[in-house]
């Protein structure tokens, strides 16, 4: 146990001389608080899967430490036993992204923080650690994840406020919170958690593949600009944001349908592009599949009209399109791409979001008052 004492240390230690070179971490008490959380305490046996192979690689900590520290103190994500004899799920906040949200969360001793999402609960061991327990709330659906990670966290002597519940009502408290933090990808904004932070508070969160750093105002609006990537552009391995795997999306393409012809920009799988093709069409989930031929092909459903598309490029910049439902989520992507490609392809720090009191969304460029669209939100 020493021995593994000193080697989580160490490896501690060069996990954030990594995130400071790759330019993720900056802060010096951010510093002090990933070096000072042994992540093993909270997540003990977990999964790695392959990014190129999707092999899956399970470790447990107790049964063979070395290895097992080794990937927990790796930049990659989790898929972790949540409790026993529960389904593993996905723990996409890396050190690397957990970093990224820290800084630009800019929490200090004093904000009141609340946590969406507690999951291992290893951010909130890092809040804690900056700001103290008493001014760190979490919530998560799951109550027997959240038991697992207060008593998990008690260990090391951290005993925040958890909460099980509807991650889209908050967590409502006598006090107003100074900052609400989500490492989840979301398709929006809650406009129950808007009520719950004070003025000049701010709302942090992964929209589209992109944060989002909103301040709150006197009258519940929340604005602000997507200020970085949130994870990497695999072609939508996680899906979207219901859970639907590649297969599912695959699954549920896989129909016969009307033939048309379109087009297919040579721009279409830019990062950027991708990234607002999930802000403007959050309900729309899209595949991409490379085969061993260097053939490529889309796949598209819509989780809420039905609708679905397959498109297969001919290589003179048209594609072959099948597709079905109430729209043609194939024309949606291109239409965007079109508008995207004649505005000079602007970065995602170019966009922004304003969110209403009662909870309507719009986007926008530049400046609030240069309107993108109004997204649809449930």
């Amino acid at each position: 146990m020493i021995t593994t004492t000193l080697d989580s240390a160490a490896l501690r230690s060069r996990l954030v001389d990594r995130l400071v070179v790759d330019g993720f971490l900056h802060e010096r008490r951010w510093r002090h608080a990933f070096r000072a959380v042994p992540r093993e305490a909270l997540v003990d046996a977990f999964t790695v899967r392959d990014p190129r192979t999707g092999t899956l690689t399970h470790y447990d900590v107790d049964v063979d430490p070395t290895p097992a520290l080794a990937a927990l103190y790796s930049n990659v994500p989790l898929l972790t036993q949540r409790v026993a004899g529960a389904k593993a799920t996905p723990n996409s906040a890396t050190p690397a992204r957990l970093a990224l949200m820290l800084e630009r969360l800019d929490a200090h001793p004093g904000h009141r923080v609340l946590e969406i999402g507690t999951g291992t609960g290893y951010l909130t061991a890092l809040l804690c650690h900056e700001l103290g327990h008493r001014a760190v709330t979490g919530v998560d659906r799951d109550p027997q994840l959240v038991e697992q990670a207060r008593a998990r966290l008690a260990e090391l002597g951290y005993r925040p406020r958890l909460v099980a519940g509807n991650a889209a009502h908050g967590a409502p408290s006598t006090a107003l919170y100074d900052r609400v933090v989500a490492t989840d990808g979301l398709p929006w904004v809650p406009p129950a958690w808007l009520p719950q932070v004070r003025p000049g508070g701010v709302i942090l969160i992964d929209v589209g593949f992109l944060i989002v750093r909103l301040s709150v105002s006197d009258d519940r609006t929340a604005i602000g600009r997507f200020t970085d990537y949130a994870a990497s552009m695999h072609p939508r391995v996680d899906a979207g944001h219901t859970g639907l795997s590649v297969r599912d999306i695959l699954a549920a393409a896989n129909r016969r349908g009307r033939t048309d012809r379109g087009p297919r920009p040579s721009y279409l799988d830019e990062r950027p592009l991708q990234c607002l093709h999930a802000i403007v069409f959050p309900h729309v989930h899209k595949a991409i599949v490379y085969g061993d031929d260097d053939s490529v092909s889309y796949a598209l459903t819509d989780s809420v009209s039905g609708a679905w598309a397959r498109a297969w490029p001919d290589g003179d910049g048209y594609a072959t399109v099948v597709h079905g439902g109430p729209r043609n989520l194939w024309s949606d992507l291109t239409g965007l791409a079109r508008w995207w490609n004649d505005r000079g392809r602007p970065e995602p720090t170019r966009f922004g979001l304003t969110v209403a009191a009662d909870g309507a969304h719009v986007l926008w460029i530049d400046r609030p008052d240069r309107v993108v669209t109004r997204l649809p939100v449930e």
